[in-house]
């Protein structure tokens, strides 16, 4: 058991934390879906180890790039709860400053409101490091920001291709969480890396 605490923000699955978990480190879980929004936490009586954020996409991710123009028409709500919830990890690493932090998004326009990514990764990049080394074997380019250590690739052939786009198409709720699942080979690979 330790006493690092990591929060694992916008993380509703625990995938991404689930190897810290393992590991005995205090995860603080916080996901809107439970209850629980980063954006009206207050500062945290602890000192923060790590932070792990994974805010949600819709509004960023390339995937609905053609609808953007429409959505701006609009006064697009999407974009500023998205821009909102990505303000509040930002607000998070500034006042805890914690040893690391790393906040995920698909290839999008995130990049246009908080800079370039500091690396991007597909599922089967880190597929190896799992017993089932076909759970992962698919791609989904994922871009990274934070101040972290690169993960160490164990790639596996993505004899899957695009499976989410593939088989989890839609925007039924269920979809919409299997989209946003962390691969588990990344998770623990982050985990090795960023312990």
């Amino acid at each position: 058991m330790t006493d690092k605490v990591i929060l694992s923000l916008c993380d509703f699955s625990g995938r991404w934390s689930d190897p810290y978990s393992k590991a005995g480190y205090d995860v603080r879980q916080i996901d809107i879906k439970t209850g629980d929004d980063c954006r009206l936490m207050r500062i945290v009586d602890a000192d923060i180890h790590g932070i792990l954020a994974a805010p949600v996409c819709t509004a960023f991710s390339a995937a609905g790039a053609r609808h953007w123009k429409a959505k701006a028409a609009e006064g697009d709500s999407q974009l500023l709860e998205g821009l909102s919830i990505v303000d509040a990890v930002l607000r998070l690493v500034a006042v805890h400053q914690p040893e690391f932090w790393v906040m995920e998004n698909p290839v999008g326009r995130l990049k246009d409101f908080i800079g370039n990514h500091a690396m991007t990764f597909q599922p089967c990049d880190f597929g190896g490091y799992l017993e089932d080394q076909t759970e992962d074997a698919y791609t989904k380019r994922t871009c990274l920001w934070g101040d972290f250590k690169h993960p160490t690739p164990k790639p596996v052939d993505p004899i899957d291709g695009s499976k989410m786009w593939a088989k989890y198409g839609g925007s039924s709720e269920k979809t919409k969480t299997a989209r946003s699942m962390t691969p588990r080979g990344f998770a623990e690979a982050f985990y090795q890396a960023n312990p």
